[in-house]
């Protein structure tokens, strides 16, 4: 079986696909990225003018970098073209909703299963962190949807030190459940946040890796 991963910066993530790799198998993984091919220049020219809706990845030599949502999605809808003639089911490592997104193989997005997976577990209290301060009206409008009482902090899981990361969590200690919602996030970023809220924390590149893995499981 043959899995494609989708990200909205450069591939390959090494930063997130192997921590999704033991939920996997053996099934052989192939990346694109939406930026792989552009210049430096390029790049820049795809950052958020204001009014437009702020998405943050990772560039191939660590560094973060803001994108306008409006221009990444026919680059990333370019990937899932190339991907989808070699693989058998197709995810994207954002969090990011891009409704506008089609593929012939499954595909399988995570803002989807986040929402759905929170609204399944009908919890009051909703903590949110993600990664830039530009994005916690939207996060608010999108958790909103499902829960009434939402708290969101933000921090970045590629620019962010530990004690950003700690002082936002502290803030969400009352929360029923935090969900850490980019793909940038480690399972690392997760053992901070679990320690300090003491409280149960989803990671969205562990739980589409999961998902993924069911569907490919030969029984």
């Amino acid at each position: 079986m043959r899995i494609g991963l989708v990200t909205i910066g450069q591939s390959p993530r090494t930063d997130v696909v192997p921590e999704m790799r033991p939920y996997l198998g053996s099934a052989e993984i192939i990346e694109c990225g939406a930026l792989d091919d552009l210049t430096l220049e390029e790049i820049r020219d795809m950052a958020p003018k204001e009014g437009e809706e702020v998405l943050v990845s990772r560039l191939r030599d660590g560094s973060q970098v803001r994108l306008s949502r409006e221009k990444i999605v026919r680059r990333l809808q370019e990937c899932i073209r190339k991907l989808e003639e070699e693989v058998d089911i197709i995810g994207v490592l954002c969090t990011g909703e891009f409704p506008e997104l089609s593929s012939k193989k499954l595909l399988v997005e995570p803002s989807l299963l986040l929402l759905k997976t929170v609204e399944a577990l009908n919890i009051s209290k909703l903590g949110v962190i993600i990664p830039d301060p530009d994005q916690i009206e939207m996060a608010k409008r999108k958790w909103e949807r499902i829960s009434n009482d939402v708290e969101v902090q933000s921090v970045s899981p590629y620019l962010g030190g530990e004690e950003e990361l700690i002082k936002a969590a502290g803030m969400l200690k009352d929360r029923d459940i935090i969900v850490l919602d980019c793909i940038g996030y480690s399972l690392n970023a997760k053992r901070i946040v679990k320690r300090i809220t003491k409280k149960p924390v989803i990671l969205p590149r562990t739980l589409m890796a999961r998902v993924i893995g069911e569907l490919l499981e030969e029984v």
